[in-house]
């Protein structure tokens, strides 16, 4: 009986140092099971996260310097296209002047920080045994935000062409409606060669108008435009007619000169009474193709800024 107790008893010792060993290598296998890379394991790549933090905070920080020209350019990029048909042209000019400036420069330091960050740690899959995954996050995730910058060169070269186009436009416009101002002065004081003289120059801005509607009319509805060009051109026409009927007749008159004066006084009822829904319509066209342009800008600033947001800021960086 009691051999028999003392088996069964050692049995059960035997039993519960198994269960104990068991446990204890299910305890070492689960500590060693973390692979390197995860906070479970931070000492297996302390070493290599020490090392090049340092550059990716100062990569980071130059982002964010990056980001802050992405939000200058936008603020240029409404101020350009809201000063487009002011009658100063200064700040229209200025502006895109500044905003071709910071483009460049957006564009030269994007390339630079993207060659610094892929020459960091990150790029193999092999860093991910002695670098942590925070750490290689940070790195993709700044690549991912550059990617904002690409084409705002582009972007801003398209705004400032087309800008420029509609510019001039309504600069020719105006001008061919003072010219054409002067023209009739010249006529009404009898000085009808110098008021056909003045005339053909005013015909010549329409010419360059015209030019310039034709190059509009690739990417916008030119129709509204079309029908004031219409209509100026005939009063230009009806006014050449008419001074060099009295030209011709010495001031005098006669049945050429009435005719002349009945299509003067018809062309000028159907003409806008002044430029300036003129210069709404063109600046709507201008609009109409310059707005996707300051869009891009706006969408890339956006996906810049949020991009930083997500990344832990640097100490001592500007917010």
């Amino acid at each position: 009986m009691i051999p028999a107790v003392r088996r069964t008893l050692l049995a059960m010792g035997w039993l519960l140092v198994i269960v104990v060993l068991a446990l204890g290598g299910a305890g070492i296998v689960a500590q060693w099971s973390h692979p390197p890379g995860t906070s479970a394991r931070a000492e297996l790549t302390w070493q290599g996260d020490r090392d090049v933090a340092p550059s990716l905070d100062a990569a980071q920080v130059n982002l964010q310097a990056i980001a802050g020209q992405v939000d200058r350019l936008a603020v240029l990029a409404r101020g350009a296209l809201a000063a487009m048909t002011a009658d100063d042209q200064g700040p229209f000019t200025a502006a895109l002047t500044e905003g071709g400036d910071t483009a460049r420069s957006i564009q030269s330091a994007s390339a630079a920080l993207r060659v610094d960050l892929l020459a960091l740690p990150g790029g193999r899959a092999a860093d991910s045994i002695g670098y942590g995954g925070n750490l290689l996050g940070r790195r993709a995730a700044m690549l991912t935000a550059l990617e904002s910058t690409e084409g705002l060169a582009s972007s801003w070269a398209r705004l400032t062409a087309g800008s420029v186009k509609v510019s001039d436009l309504i600069a020719r416009l105006t001008d061919h409606d003072l010219t054409v101002a002067a023209a009739a002065a010249e006529g009404r004081a009898a000085d009808y060669e110098a008021a056909l003289a003045t005339l053909a120059r005013a015909a010549g801005m329409l010419d360059d108008a015209t030019a310039i509607r034709d190059q509009l009319a690739n990417a916008t509805d030119v129709s509204t435009l079309d029908a004031w060009l219409s209509r100026n051109r005939r009063y230009d026409a009806a006014l050449v007619t008419l001074y060099s009927a009295l030209r011709d007749s010495g001031g005098i008159v006669n049945d050429t000169v009435r005719e002349a004066y009945r299509e003067e006084s018809a062309a000028r009822a159907v003409l806008p009474p002044d430029t300036r829904g003129l210069v709404l319509i063109v600046a709507d066209i201008g609009r109409g193709g310059l707005n996707q342009a300051v869009i891009a800008i706006e969408q890339a600033r956006g996906r810049l800024n949020l991009a930083l947001q997500a990344l832990v800021p640097v100490e001592g960086a500007a917010p």
